[in-house]
């Protein structure tokens, strides 16, 4: 298996290296999206000073603000500030043509619209810079064929980690700890070939754990049904209803009106409902389908997604609760499945395992290189030794 795993191992890394150390690039500044944001757009999410008084009903009066300075927007997703005091978001659906979605930002407290960008366009601006990066390093800039090329290249890189662990496991004779000591040491005497072979095996093997889990959540984020229908098969898994996509959301002005339709709730009545199932959680996400049910995400103490939470609720459009859905008791094959964002971000890793993740995207990007340097020296070599010595040449 050796020769034609070193063949698999090698030409898999030449060839997708560049989109690999494209993807590691990207994810190392994607695991500080949200405070990259919130530093280049400080307006939109941090609380202006001084703040002004907090409105009793925030969603209402959000939506009421972009029915009246975008007239015609269709709200789908309202999104509450992590930040008291700070700019509500308000999703519309991605535009068929282009892909992008209108994300709005709005001070309800102060009466105020403070603008919006195009997720999805690309736009060298402040603006527009962190949802660039999130487009680049989820979907290449592609849409959707550059989001399976993206999950493509999750699958080879674990696989790249597999081959390598295979090809770099020691079989000398002697002391396994010994070989293992010698495998995972860099030496920096010697010819440089040695030296970027054994930088080039150190490397992989130290952060084979870190590149097992980002592959494989990465490749997971990208197919969700087949990994949904893989956990279920092996693990108790809780599947929740789609929510119906007719009218790619709500006119603001009718989401906004409130009880105006007699039993119809409002907005602010929908998340206060939520609230009242999970007392202990914050509502960070309002969708709106058309004219049917709503959802309401929420965070619990204690989720993994720290930053929205997994928590829902969904109900009619009078407020009775038609199904919810607690992660922190859901079955075992929901907990994996919850789990693979907020590992792949390392949000769920502390600022530790971020910093980790940061370095850990240089690995592709370091890998492509000495893996390239290393076939360049050995075609060299091979054109310049005589055939009946091409095996003692160091392989990759």
């Amino acid at each position: 298996m050796r020769k034609p795993l070193t063949l698999l191992h090698r030409w898999g890394g030449l060839l997708a290296g560049l989109v690999l150390a494209l993807l590691g690039l990207s994810g190392s500044l994607m695991v500080w999206q949200a405070s990259l944001d919130s530093a280049l757009n400080s307006a939109w999410f941090r609380a202006p000073t001084p703040a002004c008084p907090a409105t009793r009903q925030p969603v209402a009066a959000t939506l009421e603000l972009l029915a009246r300075h975008v007239p015609g927007a269709r709200a789908q997703t309202v999104v509450s500030p992590r930040e008291p005091g700070a700019a509500f978001q308000v999703w519309e659906a991605r535009q068929p043509e282009t892909g992008w979605r209108t994300e709005h930002f709005i001070d309800p407290d102060c009466g105020r619209y403070l603008g919006s960008r195009e997720r999805g366009a690309v736009r060298f601006d402040a603006a527009h810079a962190v949802p660039l990066l999130y487009e680049l390093h989820s979907r290449l800039l592609g849409g959707e064929t550059g989001h399976l090329i993206a999950g493509v290249a999750a699958l080879i890189f674990t696989g790249l980690a597999l081959t390598g662990l295979y090809l770099a496991w020691p079989r000398a004779a002697g002391p396994r700890l010994k070989a293992w000591g010698q495998a995972l040491r860099v030496g920096w005497q010697g010819p440089p070939t040695r030296r970027w072979y054994a930088l080039h095996r150190a490397a992989g093997l130290w952060l084979l754990p870190v590149a097992l889990v980002v592959s494989l959540t990465g490749a997971a984020l990208v197919f969700p049904n087949p990994t949904r229908d893989g956990v279920a098969a092996v693990l108790p898994l809780q599947r929740l209803a789609k929510l119906p996509k007719a009218g790619a959301g709500a006119g603001a002005g009718t989401a906004a009106a409130g009880t105006a339709a007699g039993s119809v709730l409002g907005p602010d009545a929908w998340v206060a409902a939520a609230q009242r199932e999970f007392p202990a959680a914050r509502w960070s996400r309002l969708s709106l389908a058309g004219t049917g049910p709503v959802e309401v995400r929420l965070l619990q103490p204690g989720e993994l997604r720290a930053s929205t939470g997994y928590t829902r609720v969904r109900m009619d459009r009078q407020g009775r609760v038609l199904e919810r859905y607690d992660p922190l008791t859901a079955p075992a094959g929901n907990q994996l499945v919850d789990s693979v964002f907020p590992l792949h971000s390392a949000e769920a890793l502390g600022l530790a395992g971020r910093l980790l993740w940061t370095a850990f995207g240089l690995l592709p990007l370091m890998l492509l290189a000495t893996g390239a340097w290393l076939w360049w020296r050995r075609r060299q070599r091979r054109a310049a030794q005589p055939r009946s010595s091409l095996g003692e040449s160091i392989t990759m």
